[in-house]
């Protein structure tokens, strides 16, 4: 049985890391599991949330929520990964619930699948809720009409600063043209 809460640098400093993480490092064995764990304390020290799954006391999966650079007040799920031998358990599902459930938040995220999972990832995705926004971008918005709201208000308000620093930029293009 797992349990899945934030991850503190206390917490990082106790528990072991599973075996089977490949997607976000460059190593196996030891040096994987070392690699991961400054990975995660690097998230962590930068403000990035992580959650992570743990049975008993070692991360069997992780999921590192930031801050979408490009949406205020928007989340992106940076990353996310389940050690190879506990996939298929409901583990990934269970952390995207949670990210879910605890945020009022559009999230967005850009699939990176493991050759040959792309339609199993996007499949995956889809079940949340998240559809392609882009070709490479993936967003969930928040199911509550209230909240629906206040992001059409808050995606409203960008595109009039985005419109008018657009604008800007046209002028001064026009300006810097040699006649």
């Amino acid at each position: 049985m797992f349990t899945i809460r934030k991850l503190t640098l206390d917490d990082l400093k106790t528990l072991e890391i599973a075996e089977g993480f490949a997607r976000w490092i460059s190593s196996s064995g030891e040096k994987g599991k070392s690699e991961l764990r400054q990975l995660l304390q690097q998230r962590l020290t930068d403000g990035e949330e992580i959650l992570v799954a743990i049975e008993w006391n070692l991360i069997i999966g992780f999921a590192v929520i930031a801050n979408w650079a490009t949406m205020p007040g928007g989340k992106a799920l940076e990353s996310m990964e389940v050690a190879k031998e506990y996939r298929g358990k409901g583990i990934g599902s269970e952390l995207v619930k949670r990210i879910l459930e605890e945020r009022e938040a559009i999230v967005a995220l850009t699939p990176y699948p493991e050759a040959g999972y792309e339609k199993a990832l996007e499949e995956f995705y889809g079940k949340f809720g998240f559809k392609h926004i882009t070709e490479d971008i993936m967003i969930q918005i928040p199911a509550s009409p209230d909240k629906v709201k206040r992001w059409i208000e808050i995606v409203e308000r960008l595109m009039e600063v985005y419109n008018a620093l657009l604008k800007e930029m046209k002028a001064r293009l026009t300006m810097a043209k040699p006649t």
